[in-house]
């Protein structure tokens, strides 16, 4: 209640207020102002206090004396004020001095006019003119040095100038009665300026604070877009899983770093690749896998030190390290890599045991592709790959051969004549019970007038980096499926879908257009599927089988035992039959290992209602083996070499049993 009393006061006495944010701007404003003039206006009412004492005979050795205590009262405030020019204040306390300075000046004022009246009416005529003028210029000058602070202002001529206007008013005397109208009238002049000033005043001051708020609010949300720019660039240049950079962030430090001023030393580039990480995922799940990827990625920032450590994507990291700048150096890097990957990963008390192939390229000074960088490092990583788990290589000039013909072979796959260059030929799949003849497997085989011969597992993996694996594939099914055409119905056409064209979102449609266009029936179609290519991405690889299967086409899974997790896509989909990986079955009729490892895989397919393929058959020994267990097909250069078109037309026509099955029957 006692509050809102002082708030109501306040504000009609317009002293001012802390809530808002033009109301603290005032206060500091009229502060700052009455910091630069109240000493003067102390320093004019000593000089008027003075003069008025000295003018009507005044003494200075009685203390308590109107003009001695208002001399002392001064001198103390000026020095008050005189200390505290350059003091900072909350708004709070600003409005506590405020508050003083109006009571103070009332107090002043009315001492004041009650010391100048009482020396009207006690001095002689001729001083009494002296008292006017000393009083007058007193009121008038603490007024107008209050004019910053109007309600304080207005006090001087309200208690000082007005009660001794009417006093001279009402003296009778002609003289002062004159002095008295004009003193009454400069003061409602004076009081009327002061509402003037205070209005503009205010109006000054509110302009400013709302110009200070836009500003604020401008810099504010300039500080917030910035933020958010920066935000979004660690989001743009991070991997969220791992917190490392990424693929884009480390290009761009590469690119930095290749065309830094200067640059006088090799650098390095680092490139790994897991070992095993894939089962991880498929055994124990995605949370697993994520954690495993965050330690290595944890493992490779405490080798790298000062350089960048990125996530390429899947399970591949890259490394920038400035301070490798020599072979041994590098090597060394290269070692401690292998090395730490091999350490158990344990994950929710359980271990882990993984690798890293790893292929390191010295930049050196002047080395300015960072494309061909990257590409030498990818060479270095894929011969180390090629010497078993977890090794590294060191990208050297002998290695360059096999650079520039991977470019060759990406500038010959973008050639529009490679349709023509790509031919086929089919290899015989025989039942192995009966040993007829029941269908022909589709290969890719490439003659490049410059290359020379181009196996498959070279060009297929270039053409799906390129993007031209879906436009070949394409051609090279169309092509077999006028072949399978003209076979007779029983045998059928099998044809090896690449990861990328099984997981693109037309691969179903797109296959039975070009079976259509041949005048094939889809029934005569088998599709190979490799568990690696389910692997990049299983929904869309299973919704396109799906589609096919209903289409009447067969689907084979192909590898299967090559050391992936199979039996998850066996529960997933409805494979028609499945192809053993030609390793399961090279080595079986020597090794009983081998053997027992074939047998049981061969009675897993049994189990499940599947028959099996088996391909690489090289050796009687090895048919007669997969007879006794009972396999139902197979392929291999025993049975059949692959055949040109032409040849594979006149064997299907004529369905003759392979010498080998004449062999074995004897």
């Amino acid at each position: 209640m006692g509050r809102d009393i002082l708030l109501r006061v306040q504000r009609w006495l317009d002293i001012g207020e802390t809530t808002s944010a033009f109301g603290r701007a005032l206060l500091e404003v009229r502060y700052r102002t009455l910091q630069r003039q109240i000493p003067i206006i102390y320093a004019v009412a000593l000089a008027n206090i003075l003069g008025l004492h000295l003018a009507t005979g005044g003494e200075f050795n009685t203390l308590l004396h109107p003009a001695n205590l208002l001399i002392l009262f001064v001198i103390a405030r000026l020095v008050h004020w005189t200390r505290a020019r350059r003091r900072r204040l909350e708004p709070e306390a600003i409005l506590g001095e405020l508050r003083k300075t109006f009571l103070i000046a009332g107090l002043f004022s009315a001492c004041f006019c009650y010391w100048a009246i009482d020396l009207l009416n006690t001095v002689g005529p001729m001083v009494q003119n002296i008292v006017i003028l000393f009083a007058s210029l007193a009121a008038i000058g603490c007024a107008y040095g209050l004019s910053s602070f109007p309600s304080a202002a207005r006090l001087p001529l309200l208690l000082f100038a007005l009660p001794m206007a009417l006093r001279l008013v009402a003296s009778g005397d002609a003289a002062h009665i004159a002095v008295g109208i004009s003193l009454g009238l400069v003061t409602f002049l004076l009081l009327r300026l002061l509402s003037v000033q205070s209005t503009g005043f205010t109006h000054i001051v509110r302009s400013r604070s709302e110009i200070d708020a836009e500003r604020q609010r401008a810099q504010k949300a300039e500080e917030t877009a910035l933020a958010e720019k920066a935000r979004v660039k660690v989001v743009a240049d991070s991997d969220p899983l791992t917190g490392l950079a990424n693929r884009r962030a480390f290009l761009a430090a590469l690119e930095g770093e290749v065309a830094r001023p200067g640059r006088s030393e090799a650098f390095a580039i680092v490139l790994v690749d897991l070992d095993g990480f894939k089962p991880v995922n498929d055994t124990f799940g995605h949370a697993a896998g994520d954690a495993v990827l965050g330690e290595v990625g944890r493992r490779l920032t405490d080798m790298a030190g000062a350089g960048l450590v990125a996530r390429m994507g899947g399970d591949e990291f890259a490394m920038l390290i400035p301070a490798c700048s020599g072979r041994g150096a590098a090597e060394r890097l290269g070692r401690r890599i292998g090395a730490e990957l091999k350490r158990p990963y344990v994950i929710d008390g359980r271990e882990f045991r993984l690798s890293g192939g790893c292929g390191l390229h010295l930049v050196a000074p002047g080395e300015s592709d960072v494309t061909l960088a990257i590409s030498r490092c990818d060479t270095a990583l894929y011969s180390a790959k090629q010497a078993g788990r977890g090794e590294y290589a060191l990208f050297t000039s002998a290695m360059e051969e096999v650079t520039r013909r991977r470019s060759a072979l990406e500038r010959a796959l973008r050639d529009p004549d490679v349709h023509r260059q790509i031919g086929l030929v089919f290899q015989p799949i025989y039942n192995l019970a009966t040993m007829e003849l029941r269908s022909f497997e589709a290969l890719a085989r490439w003659e490049h007038p410059e290359l020379g011969p181009i196996s498959p597992g070279e060009f297929i993996p270039i053409t799906e980096q390129i993007n031209a694996v879906e436009a070949i594939a394409a051609n090279l099914l169309t092509r077999a499926a006028a072949e399978a055409v003209q076979w007779p119905e029983q045998v059928r056409l099998s044809f090896n879908l690449s990861a990328v064209q099984l997981c693109s979102a037309s691969a179903a449609p797109a296959i039975l257009a070009c079976i259509a266009a041949a005048g094939l029936d889809p029934r005569r179609l088998q599709l190979e599927v490799t568990e690696t290519a389910l692997l990049v991405d299983f929904v869309s690889a299973r919704h396109n089988l799906r589609m096919l299967r209903r289409a009447g086409a067969r689907i084979i899974l192909d590898d299967f035992g090559a050391g992936f997790a199979s039996i998850s896509y066996l529960r997933e989909i409805d494979f028609d039959k499945i192809k053993l990986d030609g390793s399961l079955i090279v080595k079986a009729a020597d090794s009983p290992p081998a053997m027992r490892l074939l047998r049981g895989v061969v009675d897993l397919c049994a189990s499940l209602g599947v028959p099996c393929i088996a391909e690489h058959i090289e050796t009687e020994a090895q048919l007669a083996l997969l007879r006794q267990l009972n396999c139902g097909f197979g392929q291999g250069y025993l049975l059949a070499q692959p055949l040109q078109p032409g040849a594979a037309r006149e064997l299907a026509g004529k369905a003759l049993k392979p010498p080998a099955a004449a062999r074995i029957a004897a």
